[in-house]
């Protein structure tokens, strides 16, 4: 009878009519609803030994622990609690997914026991590394009221200290830091909770507006003090002890928001919903960093004696204060760089009046301040103006008529053509506007200017006696007695420096990639792209943590030639994309057509979080490239360059994608040269397809 009734439970198994029992879990058979690439995952073979692996929910990696010819089963334990975010409540249901065409014969309750074991290790090890009570206890800031006049010397030393660990000692910034460790630590479903149910709470357009992405840098600081159990936090180079962000978290806790100086959270939310472009003259700033010059490439100490320090990869005083272990009182600390030099203008620009959003796609641009230059004809003779933001971002004047709806208005710089001249309007999110108008002439005397003007001054091309030197914070007095005997000695130091910077930056490999690239429509896909999309996914699939590349090769550019070399040629290759009309990341743009394909061709759906999380897959493919002009950063065996294959897809005008479930390999400006959208998906595959041999 017993036989009988094993055999009878193990057909309605096979048939996913009752599921298997064990220690409160049900096992089922996945439905095409069921997601994939969640945690738990594990894989079970048919002796229903269970491999696992913390922080890994790849299939295909766990799926090379099975001896060969050994039948398995790919399983996913789900939480089924009903919260928005589950994975912060693991003491609610979870049940048991088998994610195959149907469930082996071979599956019955000791598989589910098996399982069942692996999961409750798993649970273990995961919650002791997050604190879930520190993310459900959250009091969000924008409800704290907080004394508008100023603040305590303990809050200050708090923003000042926040300030020097943000700027000085992270090579990608907190929200690039603790997305990429927590999901390395505890995988990406238990972070992606963690993250969302903060960042959903605090996250505002007009924070985003007034901080930039120091507002995020805030909130990521709290989130990563509810992971008690990670110890070492990727981008972070300092030499603090305990987790290093605290001072961030403290100041969110507070209710403050952070933008170069403090702001109350509550204030910055009630301006979220009524866009106003004076709205950051009316926000109170509560107290500013109090900063102290810390430098930049190059910069020295030097001592009465004359004795010159410094060290390759070290551009802050404080850190070579530290570094070296000098008595600061001892030494004058000093900058050496090129000669500023200034930028060449074109037109006539006048400032105007703020301008102000009237709804329905239309925007004014105020008086111009001054009021005797002359007006176009399309102005009012104050020089206001009514314009039509059209729906391909192109702008016009319409006086009173405002009967065509327009598309959404947004800070930026835009372009209105009037025969001959062009006048460029600029919106700023503060509010500021101006108007610059560009003739024919103007255009010829900028274009005869630049070319007489000489190669630009940078740290590659300016030998010492063209430089200028500078002091940092206080000088002792015996200083400024020998200032040109101490300076020439900082400007020996400098040329030694930069001997040393030429002999690791391939600068002529950059000057290549600065040249531009001829990107007008999407790259076409071939064989040869496929190849390398392909060896980019076997490389970064090596440890499947979105970010880790990114931040993993600044840490070794930032050691290696220093933060503002690495900043430096950092800031010029991604300027020189966005040149070609290409923001080259997730955003307004690129998201919308990576998103519209996957709903087309999947039927996913990429929410903010994807979103977020294929950001960071991004900004991996872009600092393998900006690395590669760093020689000997991340070597092969053979001295090659182990991740060639990202520079040599950024400069084929292609960018790798990954929300978790999809490779998308995209190229193309966002607007081609007609002004059409040009974006577009030009490969996707699964993981399993691009690493199949």
């Amino acid at each position: 009878m017993k036989k009988l009734i094993s055999l009878l439970i193990a057909l309605c198994l096979v048939l996913g009519l009752v599921p298997a029992m064990a220690d409160g879990l049900e096992a089922v058979l996945a439905g095409e609803d069921t997601p994939v690439g969640q945690d738990f995952a594990c894989v079970i073979d048919e002796n229903n030994n269970v491999y696992w692996q913390l922080a890994v929910s790849s299939f295909d990696r766990l799926s090379e622990q099975v001896p060969e010819g050994t039948a398995s089963a790919k399983i996913e334990v789900l939480p089924q609690n009903g919260e928005a975010y589950p994975y912060l409540y693991p003491d609610g249901a979870w049940k048991i997914f088998v994610l195959e065409s149907e469930i082996p014969a071979w599956f019955g309750d000791e598989s589910v026991a098996k399982i069942t074991e692996a999961f409750e290790a798993w649970k273990s090890e995961v919650y002791s590394i997050v604190d879930v009570n520190v993310l459900l206890s959250f009091v969000n800031p924008q409800t704290i009221d907080v004394d508008m006049t100023g603040v305590s010397e303990e809050t200050q030393a708090l923003l000042d200290q926040w300030a020097d660990t943000d700027s000085n000692w992270m090579v990608c910034y907190v929200r690039n830091s603790v997305p990429t460790t927590t999901q390395g630590a505890v995988g990406q479903s238990v972070a992606n909770d963690a993250w969302n149910c903060i960042v959903n709470q605090v996250w505002t357009q007009t924070g985003e507006d007034l901080a930039g992405h120091s507002q995020v840098d805030l909130i990521a600081s709290f989130i990563g003090s509810a992971f008690p159990g990670i110890t070492s936090w990727e981008g972070y180079f300092g030499t603090k002890t305990g987790y290093p962000f605290e001072e961030g978290a403290q100041l969110l806790k507070a209710g403050y928001l952070y933008a170069n100086g403090l702001y109350s959270a509550k204030q910055v939310k009630e301006f979220d919903d009524q866009y106003d472009p004076d709205q950051f003259q009316k926000l109170t700033r509560i107290a500013d960093v109090n900063v102290s010059d810390t430098g930049s490439a190059f910069a020295c100490l030097v001592d009465e004696a004359g004795n010159v320090y410094w060290s390759l990869g070290t551009d802050y005083v404080g850190g070579l204060i530290e570094e070296l272990g000098l008595d600061p009182a001892s030494v004058v600390a000093l900058n050496v760089g090129p000669k500023q030099e200034a930028a060449v203008s074109v037109g006539t620009t006048y400032n105007c009046a703020p301008w102000a959003e009237l709804g329905n796609g239309y925007f004014t641009t105020g008086a111009w301040e001054d009021a005797e230059a002359e007006k176009p004809a399309f102005c009012n003779e104050d020089g206001s103006a009514t314009w039509r933001m059209n729906a391909d971002g192109s702008i016009e004047p319409v006086g009173e008529d405002q009967s065509v709806p327009g598309g959404t208005v947004n800070p930026g710089k835009y372009t209105y053509q009037d025969g001959d001249t062009s006048w460029e309007i600029m919106l700023s999110g503060n509010g500021t506007t101006r108007m610059t108008k560009i003739t024919a002439e103007d255009l010829a005397a900028a274009a005869a200017a630049a070319a007489e003007q000489k190669e630009p001054s940078t740290y590659f091309n300016t030998p010492a006696p063209l430089t200028e030197v500078k002091f940092i914070g206080q000088f002792p007095e015996w200083y400024m007695d020998r200032k040109s005997e101490i300076d020439e000695l900082a400007r020996k130091a400098y040329a030694d420096w930069q001997d040393q910077i030429l002999a690791l930056v391939d600068v002529d490999s950059l000057n290549v990639t600065l040249s531009g690239m001829d990107l007008d429509y999407a790259t076409p896909m071939s064989d040869e792209l496929l190849a390398m999309f392909k060896e980019w996914v076997k490389i970064w699939n090596e440890n499947a943590v979105a970010g880790s590349i990114n931040i993993g090769i600044s840490t070794m550019g930032y050691k290696k030639v220093g933060p503002s070399i690495w900043n430096s040629i950092d800031n010029k290759v991604l300027a020189n994309y966005k040149s070609m009309d290409h923001e080259g990341c997730p955003g307004p743009t690129t998201s919308a057509f990576i998103a519209a394909y996957a709903f087309e061709h999947y039927g996913k759906v990429i929410d903010a979080a994807t979103d977020d999380y294929m950001g960071s897959t991004m900004n991996d493919v872009y600092s393998a490239h900006v690395g590669s002009f760093i020689k000997d950063l991340c070597p092969n065996e053979d001295g090659s360059y182990k991740y060639q294959v990202a520079h040599d897809l950024w400069e084929a005008g292609c960018i790798p994608f990954f929300d978790g479930e999809y490779w998308y390999l995209v190229s193309g400006p966002d607007f081609d040269p007609d002004g059409n959208k040009a974006v577009e998906v030009i490969y996707s595959a699964t993981p399993a397809e691009l690493l199949a041999d």
